[in-house]
């Protein structure tokens, strides 16, 4: 991988540095992880808000099904001892 120069403020940088630091990375490292959760919580944000705008048939269809995967979420597994 090549690498290249990003004009930051010296403020940002310190702030990337201490981060990167605090979490024993890199500051590229540090920016990879902090993109790569900023694209997460864009996608999430885009699924929360394509299942808002679905049809009200669509969620009619997802309820049935899933009501019908409900008795089976304890399968086999023991009853919890707590």
């Amino acid at each position: 991988m090549t690498a290249t120069t990003v004009k930051v403020s010296a403020e940002t940088r310190d702030r990337i540095n201490e981060l990167a630091a605090g979490q024993g990375l890199t500051a590229g490292s540090m920016i990879e992880k902090v993109l790569a959760d900023y694209l997460w919580r864009q996608e999430v944000a885009l699924a929360k808000q394509q299942m808002l705008d679905a049809p009200a048939e669509v969620w009619a269809a997802y309820l049935e099904e899933t009501q019908t995967m409900d008795g089976s979420l304890a399968d086999g597994l023991m009853v919890d001892p707590w």
